[in-house]
């Protein structure tokens, strides 16, 4: 069993797509352990509203690559598209920030919120 440190980030209805995520995210994965939300002023110039920010600790029997790719069909299931992105809209946004241990994503060194929501639960 593998063990996943993820980040869940949303700038639109963010209290209901990150519920929603969660709910996806059960149906593949144990969700084990749930951080504070943060909530964080948009960073880049395209988005335009706060976001709400939650890690997650979850067991996979996947690969890192099956896992990832199961993030990418839930965001697209909730309306993540590219079109979306270039207009500062993020319905739901899951990476996968740890993976047994191993840092796979650069946002835990650059984003003091990540930092914090993950080291919460790991």
């Amino acid at each position: 069993m593998n063990t996943a440190l993820i980040m869940l980030g949303s700038n639109i209805n963010p209290v209901e797509n990150i519920e929603t995520a969660m709910e996806k995210l059960t149906e593949h994965f144990e969700i084990v352990s749930i951080s504070s939300v943060e909530i964080t002023q948009p960073v880049g110039a395209y988005y335009k509203n706060t976001f709400h920010n939650q890690a997650l600790k979850i067991l996979s029997v996947e690969t890192a690559d099956e896992t990832k790719a199961i993030f990418k069909q839930i965001e697209i299931e909730m309306g993540r598209t590219p079109e979306s992105k270039k207009n500062g809209d993020i319905p739901i946004d899951i990476d996968l920030i740890f993976w047994n241990k191993t840092l796979l994503h650069r946002d835990y060194e650059r984003y003091d919120f990540v930092r914090r929501c993950v080291d919460e639960i790991r």
